[in-house]
């Protein structure tokens, strides 16, 4: 018997909330994360056998809700397996059968073949294989090889998602944008019940603060001047979606009553990037906002004016719903605001301890850069520099601090796989945001927010790694279905 809830998105709503109680108990009781991956890679597993399409919502769902993806997580062999990566195996396994029941020969020429990035694909996985056997060669530890290179694993979802929605109706698409938005939906709320929990002082917020920071959940950082800032890594989303809003408001025809619920949305949006205190997510929201303004608006001024006028509502919205939030009068509100914190954000002069960071980062990662700049050093390679940040400092007081990881995330691409490694990216990137641009029709509002996310995403990528994370990668595998369904249902 098919079960089929009669409120499908209370029902998920209700499962995701379950998620995070699992996961804020299992922090809290680490002997439940093996019982809980494993059952979270069987149910999605044999969901994913029975639809494929409800394996790769649960997928997206996870990439809002999830952050860093380890809700769940457990070192196995040295090795740290999160939630997921056991909803992609669960997804890669599923699909693996799909297309041997299916026959390889048909599932290429039905579904996979119409990928109209795979020389680009294929070119850069072919590099990240070389760049896996360049760190082997190089001697790096096996487990810093992996860890470094596990991200890219993310790119194979390619298949499962091109198998779902390659010739997708527009009722699967329809679904994969109402659940993306359910998820951003209960993002918006766990960043607002954040900084409430934080600016009010709630006996729970020693647990919930280890939670968060165990979990990989996000950050809470008291900012001064009455304000909580609550970054989390998804949050990236949030940008994208109040694009996708703003564009139906200033292209469509929406009833007013319709407008306002929009309006309300893209105040509560706002809001979380605000929260987020992130200058790459500014700076790039800034940036996006400026070309896409310049790009899709040159024809009809009214437009400017238009979309101006929302960003000015939206954030008149913001700060009501972050001025009621820490000012709520119950239980104990004990925080006041000032916009210095703000201002101490938009500061780019290098003082601040993470920026400053991030700065010293850069004449040592080019340095290492020259040493290979055409094929890289491979997966594993380090770089030694100079850090600011207070738990650097705590674990080493003369502030070296040797990492693979880094905030410059196109230099990080270089340092490991080279310019040839970088290239198909890059092309990849460019050739899908130039489809967007030039796309027509009544669905061109969708199209021109999805380059706008593109955009945004290119942009924080310089300074913050979303392009070479799950995160990021998600959003360009998953977007590639609507240019496929562009080409299958021309305007």
């Amino acid at each position: 018997m098919k079960f089929k809830p009669r409120f499908p998105f209370l029902f998920a709503l209700s499962l995701i909330i379950m998620v995070e109680l699992f996961s804020f108990t299992a922090y809290f009781q680490p002997s439940l994360q093996a019982y809980l991956l494993a059952a979270s890679f069987l149910a999605v597993f044999l969901l994913s056998l029975k639809n494929l399409e409800l394996g790769l919502l649960i997928a997206a769902v996870e990439l809002v809700i999830g952050s860093k993806g380890h809700l769940f997580s457990q070192v196995i062999f040295g090795f740290p397996v999160s939630l997921r990566l056991a909803i992609w195996a669960a997804l890669m396994l599923a699909a693996l059968i799909f297309i041997i029941r299916h026959g390889v020969r048909r599932s290429w020429q039905d579904y996979l073949r119409s990928f109209k990035f795979w020389p680009y694909l294929i070119a850069f996985v072919a590099l990240i294989i070389i760049g896996i056997a360049q760190g082997l060669l190089r001697g790096y530890d096996f487990v810093t090889i992996l860890s470094d290179a596990n991200a890219w694993l993310f790119l194979g979802l390619i298949i499962p998602i091109l198998i779902v929605y390659a010739q997708a109706d527009a009722e699967k698409l329809k679904r994969l944008q109402q659940y993306f938005f359910l998820a951003l939906v209960w993002l918006s709320f766990k960043t607002l019940a954040l900084v409430f929990i934080f600016s009010h002082n709630l006996l729970i917020m020693p647990d919930i603060y280890l939670w968060v920071r165990r979990s990989g959940i996000g950050e809470i950082t008291a900012m001064g001047g009455g304000w909580q800032r609550v970054f989390i890594q998804s949050q990236i989303y949030a940008p994208i979606a109040y694009f996708a809003l703003l564009m139906s408001l200033v292209y469509s025809k929406i009833a007013k009553s319709r407008q306002a619920l929009i309006i309300g949305a893209l105040s509560v949006l706002m809001a979380v990037i605000i929260i987020s205190m992130s200058r790459s997510f500014w700076l790039a929201f800034g940036a996006a906002g400026a070309l896409m303004a310049l790009y899709s608006f040159r024809l009809d001024y009214k437009k400017y004016f238009r979309a101006f006028l929302y960003l000015l509502l939206s954030l008149l919205g913001a700060a009501i719903i972050i001025f009621i939030t820490v000012k709520f009068p119950f239980p104990n509100p004990n925080a006041g605001l000032s916009a210095d914190a703000l201002a101490a954000r938009l500061d780019f002069s290098g003082d601040e301890a993470a920026l400053a960071s991030r700065w010293s980062q850069l004449p040592n990662l080019w340095s290492e850069i020259k040493r290979s700049p055409l094929v890289g050093l491979g997966f594993g390679s380090s770089v030694s520099y100079y850090s600011q940040d207070p738990r650097v400092l705590a674990e080493n007081p003369d502030g070296w601090y040797t990492t693979y990881a880094f905030e410059w995330a196109y230099l990080d691409t270089w340092l490991k796989l080279g310019i040839i490694g970088l290239t198909p990216l890059l092309i990849w990137l460019i050739l899908q945001l130039s489809y967007w641009l030039r796309s027509s029709g009544e669905h061109r509002p969708l199209y021109l927010s999805l380059a706008a996310g593109l955009i945004f995403l290119m942009t924080v990528n310089i300074f913050t790694p979303y392009l070479n994370h799950p995160l990021g990668l998600a959003f360009l595998l998953f977007s590639s279905c609507f240019f496929q369904q562009k080409h299958y249902n021309t305007n």
